[in-house]
């Protein structure tokens, strides 16, 4: 279902979010700076960060966890629109849990790993296209989550709002099912980015240290809602050839690609002294009704 076009106060939400996160003199972009990003808002991409598919997203029962896009001409570099590329140097194997395969399932899958929607399901900027080798061609990406500063932050909800202003690591989103390769794998470009004064470019070795941590918060899993993940990482080198030719920033990479495979995890209850166990089941429970409490509100305002 569509939502109202409430672009321009969310608009205004984020002009006013901006001067007020920071001081004067400590903040570190212009209103010029700031109208420029705004002039690069995508209202549609904002329309369809809503329109989240939970139906099956697994490949064909015989395919493996992914296909190597060049098989069958594609690329595991994305294409910019100035004509550069950006690698995809992760990829969750389509062997993960069956949950995270699914549109709705990424995005919970990433909020425990301190990854969120944009802000306020904002896009910024145009969208980078990539060619999978599953018979598809070139596809703009799906989604694009941004780093929430820790897995906790209010931004699950909300959106990486502080990311999206102030910097940080981030990912953009395709997925394999195509003909040619339906194994509903994700690929991810990943890569850590500067702040909005620096109009989102590349960290230096932005692309290696972003793939790094993303892996790292991977492998520690985390949990969203009553859902527990961990991650187990193969590293595999000769998707990608190593260096910066052609790559956007004239940036180098290491030419490895990280392949997660996406483990729901069931843990054993321990058993706790009763005091203990009582003051524990009330935290938790005030927590939970917080937390819901603030979803049915995000509910009603249609940011969830």
């Amino acid at each position: 279902m569509r939502i109202p076009k409430l672009a321009a106060p969310l608009l205004a939400f984020i002009r006013i979010f901006a001067l007020v996160a920071a001081k004067p003199s400590q903040q570190p972009f212009s209103s010029e700076d700031l109208a420029q990003y705004n002039q690069g808002f995508d209202e549609e991409a904002v329309y369809r960060a809503f329109d989240l598919d939970d139906h099956d997203g697994t490949g064909s029962p015989d395919a493996p966890g992914w296909i190597d896009p060049r098989i069958h001409s594609g690329s595991m570099l994305d294409l910019v629109g100035n004509g550069l590329r950006e690698p995809i140097n992760v990829i969750i194997s389509g062997k993960s849990d069956p949950t995270i395969l699914t549109d709705q399932g990424l995005k919970d899958y990433v909020r425990t790993i301190g990854f969120s929607f944009e802000c306020l399901n904002l896009h910024m900027g145009g969208l980078q296209r990539a060619d999978l080798g599953d018979g598809k061609g070139w596809r703009p990406e799906m989604f694009e989550y941004r780093e929430t500063q820790w897995p906790g932050a209010p931004g699950r909800w909300v959106g990486a709002c502080w990311e999206s202003l102030y910097g940080g690591n981030h990912f953009r989103v395709w997925k394999q099912n195509g003909t040619l390769a339906n194994t509903g794998a994700w690929f991810l470009a990943v890569s850590k980015e500067k702040n909005l004064k620096y109009h989102h470019t590349i960290d230096k070795n932005g692309y290696n240290i972003g793939r790094d941590l993303l892996v790292e918060a991977a492998e520690r899993g985390g949990v969203w809602k009553n859902w527990k993940w961990k991650a187990t990482t193969e590293w595999i080198e000769g998707l990608l050839e190593a260096g910066k030719d052609g790559i956007n920033h004239n940036i180098s990479q290491d030419g490895r690609t990280a392949i997660l495979t996406v483990e729901r995890i069931v843990d054993s209850p321990i058993p706790l002294p009763s005091k203990a166990a009582f003051l524990y089941g009330s935290f938790q429970a005030a927590q939970r009704s917080f937390a819901s409490a603030v979803e049915i509100v995000l509910n009603w305002l249609g940011l969830l």
